[in-house]
């Protein structure tokens, strides 16, 4: 058995670095419920409902966008056109957990950097080869891409590569397999793929042998794009609410998956005015992309495939299709990295040698500016286990309601549900209100949670404003309840009347009487205990007076802060989760400064 050589342990070594780093976090980033409903709860659900319930790839979470479930009822398959996603099914079925697709995503595309290493092999440019396999994997946005759940856009990305490999290697018996998993990703990818056939025809216009191989890979391409639009038309005729994959656009250009098209074509002057729109956030994206090879791929021909997910996303006002972060880079970079190693490949080896110098450096460059292990790092904390623990007491498969980033651990679940639907009765409602996602307009937990409240539901589990699941009839007390402790500073006050001195909120003789701050508080259901710690300074006879200092007023009651004490205790009680407005109004009193020391909100308490 022949030795790898250097380049081929670089390579080898730096897919193995690839796999534990990325892998470590993205699974850091779920088990800190970090993940989504969208998109991986989609995948795990649809996953799980065909191995154990019979379903077809059936989802809960895009019912919303599904005007009636078709012939196979609601399924993953009504929005998009994935067959190659079946292949999971049996990997899935070995470890039905989202850990799974997780894994299996990342060493997908950390195999992607063997082709790009295997044609440099075949051109005679092993260095050069392994090179753009450890600039494929140091590339952001394809970190950017695997760590965002999962997607099949990003299983394209490693997918292209090995079919662009193997077509200009004329591997043929390999390749029209790996063309036809590539096809089956998703229905935007036979548009690329076109035109990866596109360009080897036009390359190989002299030589028939190899043109029909072109022309072949044109023609499956657009009989796949055909079958996929005819299947999505039979599975969901209404088609979905939201047009894909350029949702986003102006509603007048959205009518179908293809009305941007007609419009532009009927019109060409609307291109130049609908990439204007976030024009700063797509010209910067379009950096991103070709700037980590430092622009080479536009020395190859090859970069065709790669200019048509940024020009076709570039028409809509949706900005996470134009976004570092997410899945539709997976689009255009297989051939960037092919495109640039090709160039190279056809330069002197000085020149060659300055340009990989370039790329690297362009490489980190980027890296450093939107990588998202840079920029989005999370770390485990105990309160993440205490969520873990107490999600494990809701009974599996009971009906839920669950939180977009709470939902991954209830994906399994055939009953687990993101939106309140009419004819939806959970059993159990599960929601973080210290996450944004509790108060999204797209699934308002925050109204839910007061819905379910004024239907009889009761707090089952609270552990601050880290959980909160409601629970359908129940009376008793929580069964787990840890009550938080906010404690109010002046950066999360309305000073109207005041000034902070040494980090304290003060009203002195200079400030005018009358309102002095104000206080807006999110809490949840519950009994919570206020107190306001505070000292004064001025005329001593004012001790005997008991004189009001300030006086507050919450919930309709008036509290007086005076001169008789230095601390005040209220109670305050939520029957919703909704915000409590306090005000603190300060009264005229000559030569007198107030100062407010400490003033907390605990609660709610668990009696």
């Amino acid at each position: 058995m022949k030795k790898p050589s250097i380049n081929g342990l670089v390579v080898y070594l730096g897919i193995v670095a690839y796999i534990v780093v990325i892998t470590q976090y993205t699974l850091l980033k779920y088990f800190t419920f970090h993940t989504h409903a969208a998109d991986l709860g989609i995948f795990t659900q649809a996953m799980a409902s065909t191995l154990y319930y019979h379903k077809l790839l059936y989802e809960s979470v895009d019912i919303a966008i599904i005007p009636r479930p078709g012939p196979i009822g609601y399924s993953f398959l009504d929005i998009h056109f994935s067959p190659t996603l079946f292949l999971f099914l049996p990997i899935y079925a070995v470890y039905p957990s989202p850990i799974t697709l997780l894994v299996a995503q990342t060493v997908i595309v950390a195999l992607g950097a063997l082709p790009i290493y295997w044609l440099g092999r075949h051109l005679g440019k092993e260095q050069l080869g392994a090179f753009f396999a450890i600039i494929y994997l140091l590339n952001p946005l394809v970190q950017g891409a695997n760590s965002f759940d999962f997607h099949m856009e990003t299983i394209f990305m490693p997918l292209a590569l090995y079919t662009t490999y193997l077509l200009i290697t004329r591997k043929w018996r390999i390749y029209y397999p790996v063309l036809l998993l590539a096809l089956g990703t998703i229905e935007f990818t036979p548009i690329l793929l076109m035109l990866l056939g596109l360009y080897y025809a036009l390359i190989n216009v002299k030589r028939r042998r190899e043109l029909i191989h072109g022309f072949i890979t044109i023609a499956i391409s657009i009989v796949m794009l055909l079958l996929a639009l005819w299947i999505k038309t039979i599975l969901n005729p209404a088609g979905p609410t939201t047009t894909s994959p350029l949702s986003g656009l102006p509603e007048q250009y959205a009518s179908s998956s293809f009305g941007i098209l007609v419009s532009v074509i009927k019109d060409p002057l609307l291109i130049p005015k609908l990439y204007s729109v976030y024009g700063t956030e797509k010209f910067l994206y379009f950096l991103e992309l070709y700037a980590p090879t430092a622009f080479t791929a536009f020395l190859d021909p090859l970069i065709l495939p790669s200019l048509a997910w940024p020009l076709a996303s570039f028409l809509t006002s949706d900005v996470i299709y134009y976004s570092p972060f997410f899945q539709y880079s997976s689009f255009s970079i297989p051939f960037i990295i092919m495109a640039s190693l090709m160039a190279l490949s056809k330069i002197p080896t000085e020149q060659m040698k300055r340009l990989m110098m370039i790329i690297l450096i362009s490489t980190l460059v980027v890296f450093l500016g939107v990588d998202p292990l840079i920029h989005f790092q999370y770390q485990l904390t105990e309160t993440d286990h205490e969520i873990w623990n107490a999600l494990r007491l809701i009974p599996s498969n009971a009906t839920v309601l669950v939180q977009n980033n709470l939902y991954p651990p209830f994906s399994n679940d055939i009953n687990a549900y993101t939106q309140w639907y009419p004819w939806l009765k959970p059993e159990y409602i599960v929601a973080q209100p210290n996450s944004p996602w509790f108060t999204w307009r797209g699934t308002p937990y925050n109204e839910y949670v007061n819905t379910a409240l004024q239907e009889g539901y009761g707090t089952y589990i609270a552990i601050g404003n880290s959980l909160l699941v409601l629970k359908a009839n129940y009376t008793g007390k929580p069964i787990i309840c840890e009550p938080i402790t906010l404690n109010i500073t002046p950066s999360t006050t309305s000073i109207i009347n005041g000034q902070v001195i040494n980090g304290e909120i003060t009203h002195t003789p200079s400030e005018p009487p009358g309102t002095w701050f104000t206080i807006n508080a999110t809490l949840p259901p519950g009994q919570y205990n206020m107190t306001i710690t505070y000292l004064w300074t001025g005329p001593e006879y004012l001790r005997q007076l008991n004189a009001t200092l300030a006086y507050l007023q919450i919930n309709g009651r008036t509290i007086d802060l005076t001169t008789g004490n230095n601390q005040v205790l209220i109670t305050i009680y939520n029957k919703y989760y909704e915000d409590v407005f306090i005000t603190i109004y300060a009264n005229y009193i000559i030569n007198t400064t107030v100062v407010i020391r400490q003033l907390t909100i605990n609660g709610p308490l668990c009696n």
